[in-house]
Parts: C-alpha cells; sequence; structure tokens
C-alpha cells in the first residue's frame, strides 16, 4: 500500500468535506425539484366556466359522452344541457356577448357571465381556486399504460382528420363517430371515441375528461386526459404517444370539471386586457 504524506492527506480530507458539503447541497435541489416536478404532474385547475356551446349540443342529443358525476340519469343531462344552451343563446341575443374577444373559450361566455346560467346552478356561480372535487384517479400500472397507447393508435390510424364544416356542414359539431374504415373527424371526434373506447375497457368516465389547448400554431385543439395517480396524461390524434400534459408543448386553455357533466373549468385564463387572438381549428397537422 502506498504511504500517503500528511501534506496529501490533510488535501483529501479537505476535498472530501467539500464534497459531502456538495452533495448534501445537491440532494437537497433534488428533494425540491422533485416535490416541484411531483406537483407539475397535474394540470392545475382555475375558476369554473360555461361548458363550449357544441359540447352542451353534443350532451342533450347524447348524454352518455358528458356523464362523469355519479348521477349519471340521461333525462337529467339532457335537460341540464338544453336549459343551459337556452340561457346562453338567451345571452346572445341580448348582446351580453359582443364579439369574440368577450369569448375567450370558443362556444363558451365569459367567467364573468356565468352566474347568469340558472338559478339551479348558482352554486357554481361563484369562482374557486380549484374544483371542490378532484377526478377519479386511476393507477398507471404497465396494463393501462398499453390500453391508452392501444386506443390511442387505433383511433388515429382508422378516423380520417377533416374539417365539421366538410364532414357536417357546420361549423362547430362535437361526436364519436363510429370507428369505421373512410369515417372522417375533426380533433373532437377523435378525444370523444378514444373516451368510449376506454370506458369499454374499463377506465372510469371521471377520470377522462375533455380539454381545449391552443396549439403552437395558434389553432383551437381538442384533446382527451386522462387523471391518473402519476400525473395526467394526454390522448391526442396529432401525436402518437400518450404524453404527460406538460410535455404537449400546448397552452392549456379549458377542461371539464370533475364530477360535474356539464361544467369547466379554466386552466390558464388569459388577462381580461389581453384581447383573444384569432382561432383556428387544428385537425390534420
Amino acid at each position: 500500500m502506498t504511504r500517503i504524506n500528511k501534506y496529501a492527506k490533510s488535501h483529501l480530507l479537505a476535498f472530501a468535506t467539500i464534497t459531502a458539503a456538495l452533495g448534501g447541497l445537491y440532494a437537497g435541489t433534488g428533494i425540491a425539484a422533485d416535490r416541484s416536478s411531483l406537483q407539475a404532474t397535474f394540470l392545475p385547475a382555475g375558476r369554473q366556466i360555461a361548458a363550449p356551446t357544441a359540447f352542451l349540443e353534443m350532451c342533450s342529443r347524447s348524454p352518455e359522452d358528458c356523464q362523469q358525476s355519479a348521477q349519471p340519469e340521461a333525462a337529467r343531462i339532457v335537460s341540464l344541457a338544453r336549459q343551459a344552451m337556452v340561457e346562453k343563446y338567451e345571452l346572445a341575443f341580448t348582446h351580453q356577448i359582443k364579439d369574440s374577444a368577450q369569448d375567450p373559450v370558443p362556444g363558451a361566455v365569459t367567467p364573468a357571465q356565468w352566474p347568469r346560467l340558472g338559478a339551479n346552478r348558482q352554486d357554481n356561480a361563484t369562482p374557486a381556486s380549484a374544483p371542490a372535487a378532484d377526478y377519479d384517479r386511476i393507477d398507471l400500472d404497465s396494463d393501462t399504460m398499453a390500453t391508452l397507447k392501444a386506443v390511442n393508435n387505433r383511433v388515429n390510424r382508422t378516423l380520417i382528420a377533416d374539417t365539421d364544416a366538410r364532414v357536417y356542414n357546420v361549423n362547430d359539431y362535437w361526436d364519436a363517430p363510429a370507428l369505421t374504415p373512410g369515417a372522417r373527424g375533426d380533433c373532437e371526434d377523435f378525444a370523444l371515441i378514444k373516451r368510449r373506447l376506454l370506458i369499454a375497457q374499463g377506465i372510469p368516465a371521471a377520470a377522462l375528461s375533455l380539454a381545449i389547448v391552443r396549439t403552437r400554431f395558434n389553432e383551437d385543439h381538442a384533446v382527451l386526459v386522462v387523471a391518473t395517480k402519476q400525473g395526467d396524461f394526454v390522448l391526442d390524434n396529432l401525436a402518437y404517444r400518450v404524453r404527460p400534459w406538460q410535455k404537449t408543448g400546448y397552452y392549456w386553455v379549458s377542461r371539464q370539471a370533475p364530477g360535474d357533466d356539464l361544467a369547466w373549468v379554466s386552466l390558464a385564463p388569459a388577462p381580461a386586457s389581453t384581447p383573444a387572438p384569432a382561432i383556428h381549428v387544428a385537425y390534420n397537422r
């Protein structure tokens, strides 16, 4: 064994001390980073807002595509959806909504007008920092992830991306088309059929929510979000990977509220002084 003189030994001890101190510092930083990362795995939720009009219209004719709560009676969902649509149209006809700048979420009234949408929903009128309930979070084990990937890939490969104007002859129409060769639909249709297939595979409806995002091309886009104990994951017709929400590169606008069939929550509301940008539908990028 090589002998170490006193000079070298003192330098080694000093080096070890500094290394240990730095290691502790980095370890502490790592713990803080882990905590921050854990918090970032779940989508933030802001105050409740009115649902998009096309979503409400879909709920009135296909309530099973909206059901999230523990009260899935179809007649109740249809009644509430129709009432909400009537009240939104009344706001529009009385010029409460003057232009798109007052309607930052396409097809939805502004949060300030939400308290006027029906006395039977006044319990949802007060803005909250987060919804009272959480989503029904599932455990994302290997089998569940395999199911998510299989459904995402199957729908993306089968359904042909096209606009509502060409498929339904209207500007905005939400539907879950039959997954047959030649079937066409836009981003909401992709998300809705994925939701149906996942529910058929045993994923609870309360763990699935539709969300509106904005792409880097400033296009309005819809995706399906799966709430898991490991974070919120996204099924997207613009991507074959099932990705964590924070890795999609999207600006998050709104999402279905947990435990409520018709309510939505704001995810990243723009300041009131910021005009709404021009919106295009993302369906073929």
